[in-house]
């Protein structure tokens, strides 16, 4: 694949990190094409889509800062697909996860970087983990399960509650000033087909399905499907993370990002999780570098936003643990 003007000063490297019979899982790790002394950092990046659409290539959901960022500090991005609800259980969704945070640690990641004719060495002691929306749920329970591996992680409107009454229940109130219609879950159930695997969905593919279950109430019952009898359906949740005993953070905490307006994902999502978090952390290590930023606008708002705006000065602690 030809590199995107969106990424002009990466080379891009897409392998496969996983396979499902003839299915493979997508990983896209982008490399600065500047020089670089020693070890490269590493930024983790989910996508978001709400579990249900998106692609770690969706260049209208990447955002510029985080470019910004990577070519900042010589830092490797690497952004993994997954599968999608509701034709995986959100079960296997984790395990993709778990599989890839293996590969990532695994001799065939470092043998790729150093077989590219700008041979790169990946350094796992500085990993930042990042994700907006859904994928932002990934990046919380990720960390929350690696406290020891990660050195800190930004959530940006992170989906971190699949079990309040936003994602339980029919919403009244528009979504981006519209109401969507349900016959776009209703058509895309009765067209599945047992054993279908979907892992990337490039927009607008799947964008009407995912709006549609989140304005109806279904993405709670697509998240909770087939995990009734298994011990690890909690810790799909960072709230029940939370409750774990032993619970950690990374040294340099949870940094979540929230616009005001946002009419997908409501603000008071994050304000529960940063005040619970702040509570279940007081006096630990990371529990002093847990912070909420607050900006007027709706979900997504910082895509445009750029690093020397107030999302540098927002994320500045998080930046600052992950390459100490």
């Amino acid at each position: 694949m030809a590199v995107p003007d969106k990424f002009t000063g990466f080379n891009l490297i897409q392998p496969n990190y996983k396979h499902l019979g003839d299915h493979g899982i997508r990983a896209d790790i982008l490399v600065p094409q500047s020089p670089h002394t020693g070890k490269r950092p590493v930024i983790v990046r989910f996508h978001g889509g709400g579990l249900m659409a998106g692609d770690s290539m969706m260049l209208e959901w990447f955002p510029n800062w985080l470019l910004e960022l990577a070519k900042k500090h010589g830092a490797i991005i690497v952004s993994p697909n997954h599968r999608l609800l509701p034709e995986a259980t959100s079960l296997e969704l984790f395990d993709d996860i778990e599989d890839f945070w293996t590969w990532l640690h695994s001799s065939t990641m470092t043998s790729l970087l150093a077989s590219q004719p700008t041979p790169s060495e990946i350094d796992l002691g500085h990993i930042l983990t990042v994700g907006d929306s859904a994928g932002g749920l990934i990046c919380i329970c990720l960390t929350l399960a690696h406290p020891n591996e990660i050195r800190a992680a930004i959530a940006l409107y992170p989906v971190v509650d699949i079990a309040s009454p936003h994602f339980t229940e029919k919403r009244s109130i528009p979504i981006f000033g519209e109401i969507f219609p349900e016959e776009p879950v209703t058509q895309h159930l009765a067209q599945m087909k047992p054993g279908d695997i979907v892992s990337g969905a490039l927009a607008p593919a799947r964008l009407p399905l995912m709006l549609s279950a989140i304005q109806h109430g279904y993405l709670h019952k697509f998240y909770d499907r087939d995990t009734e009898a298994d011990p690890r359906r909690e810790l799909r949740y960072p709230f029940k993370r939370l409750d774990q005993p032993g619970a950690r953070l990374p040294r340099g905490g949870i940094s979540l990002l929230h616009g005001i307006q946002d009419s997908l994902v409501p603000v008071d999502e994050s304000e529960k999780f940063v005040a619970k978090a702040r509570e279940i952390f007081k006096g630990q290590p990371g529990g002093d570098k847990i912070s909420l930023t607050l900006r007027d606008g709706e979900h997504g708002f910082d895509t445009d936003a750029h690093l020397d705006s107030w999302l540098g000065e927002a994320i500045q602690v998080a930046v600052e643990s992950w390459l100490e």
